[in-house]
């Protein structure tokens, strides 16, 4: 179940309890969902208990009949990662227009931009008529199409998974890749630096 800060909590609960003394055949009971604005709170995926997502929207909309969660205007999205005695470190950020949290804390997006700081990965990824990029908490990344560019790599792919570490992906390559064994840039702290000679 999508676990939330206490703050959507609390409107949830006080949407619920007003829903349910709305009269059983006006309009607004055929309705569902509750809608927020200026909204920041985070999300703990249970198939993924190593992280915690953070975001921060202009308008998040919760429908408990959908079992859903919609955020538009994503101001900030991010993941951590907290392993034990490690201090929490940041794994990704994410932009996008729409996302939509699923019941099983999966996300789902028209198109995204997702920077891993690691290695200065920016992954560009975009979905067709009837198939959304999807973040799955258990297995990473799927997406129609990503462009994938770093210091040493920039590449497409159709067709494109991967879990969330990059360490195997798959998809059918468009013609055009780059990869380099000594590039002009090198990662330091996150932001991509010429090499030094």
């Amino acid at each position: 179940m999508l676990r939330v800060s206490v703050i959507v909590l609390v409107c949830v609960v006080a949407f619920g309890t007003l829903f349910s003394l709305l009269p059983s055949g006006s309009g607004a009971a055929a309705r569902s969902g509750v809608t927020l604005q200026g909204v920041q709170f985070s999300l703990y995926p249970e198939q993924d208990p190593g992280a915690v997502w953070r975001f921060q929207a202009r308008q998040v909309t919760i429908d408990p009949l959908r079992d859903e969660n919609r955020l538009d205007d994503l101001g900030r999205g991010e993941r951590w990662l907290h392993r034990p005695g490690e201090p929490e470190t940041l794994d990704l950020t994410l932009r996008t227009r729409r996302l939509v949290i699923d019941q099983d804390d999966n996300l789902q997006a028209q198109e995204a931009t997702m920077y891993i700081p690691r290695d200065c990965t920016t992954l560009t990824l975009r979905s067709t008529a009837d198939r959304p990029v999807l973040i799955n908490q258990r297995s990473g990344y799927s997406a129609p199409y990503v462009s994938i560019d770093n210091p040493s790599i920039q590449a497409e792919y159709d067709d494109f998974t991967s879990p969330f570490d990059l360490s195997n992906v798959q998809g059918s390559q468009r013609a055009g890749a780059t990869f380099q064994a000594s590039p002009d840039t090198v990662c330091e702290a996150g932001r991509t630096v010429p090499r030094h000679s």
